[in-house]
């Protein structure tokens, strides 16, 4: 079975070049039953088939369902190395990406298992760095921010906050960057919108599942310092926008209310039109 297409159509007046259509799969979390290996392969072939310029892989490849199986990485990411398009597949890495290497975790490693599998499947990672890409002549410049709950492994609230850090670094990852220029932030949590500077113009997410609860149009479990504020779809604020995908697995409980899961297409267009 199919899941849901979510399209988002925004027309930006800092975007002058040719309609441009990004695919987002986000949070896939794949673990026996719920996203086995044979689903995520169903889900990159309907992926595949979206027609995207682009492709933005957006985090959390490994489940953290209660109860469930593990399954293999190396198949995980094998099914992922399917995908491809005109300007490229690019992925960045969720929390749950380092929480499923507590070595690189304890060790402060600059990479996960998980960076490693996607490159070895010819996909392109972008952690705390940025790429210039042409899209039908519009040179635009693409940025992945990491995790910026990489090491929040232990749930103790120290001073109102969880104890530990990210392993972000926004500085490297727009360093070289033009203001002049289009730049399309791919940042796993949403978080980091609030605080951008000027020049980022567009920034897509995951991590919030939507809320993966909705009630009355209401997310109730938001992984967020902001609540509500960043849970879902999209949000323009000081001139800037942001797109957060419902994603694709669970987190914590298998369950999905007023969620469903979804690839996200987000469609670029010149607000000069």
């Amino acid at each position: 079975m199919s899941v849901k297409v979510k399209e988002w159509h925004l027309s930006l007046p800092c975007w002058h070049g040719p309609e441009m259509r990004v695919v987002m799969v986000a949070d896939l979390h794949a673990c026996w039953p719920w996203m086995s290996v044979a689903r995520v392969r169903r889900i990159v072939e309907q992926a595949q088939g979206l027609g995207g310029d682009l492709i933005a892989l957006m985090g959390d490849y490994p489940g953290h369902v209660f109860p469930a199986t593990r399954v293999s990485a190396d198949a995980v990411a094998d099914a992922l190395g399917a995908l491809h398009a005109p300007l490229g597949v690019y992925a960045v890495f969720g929390n749950h990406d380092w929480r499923d290497d507590p070595v690189a975790q304890a060790e402060n490693q600059a990479e996960t298992f998980w960076h490693r599998l996607l490159a070895v499947q010819g996909l392109k990672v972008l952690e705390n760095a940025a790429v210039e890409i042409t899209h039908k002549n519009q040179d635009f410049t693409l940025a992945g921010l990491g995790s910026q709950r990489s090491h929040y492994r232990k749930k103790i609230p120290v001073f109102g906050r969880n104890y530990g850090h990210g392993i972000d670094d926004l500085g490297k990852a727009l360093k070289g960057t033009s203001r002049d220029q289009f730049t399309l932030l791919l940042a796993h949590e949403p978080d980091v919108f609030a605080t951008l500077p000027d020049g980022v113009d567009l920034t897509l997410s995951g991590h919030t599942h939507g809320g993966q609860i909705r009630l009355r149009n209401r997310a109730y479990v938001v992984p967020s310092a902001f609540g509500e504020r960043y849970a879902y779809g999209h949000v323009h604020e000081n001139g800037r926008d942001l797109v957060v995908s419902g994603g694709l697995g669970c987190s914590g409980i298998p369950v999905r209310i007023a969620m469903p899961p979804e690839l996200t297409v987000v469609t670029i267009r010149s607000g000069d039109v």
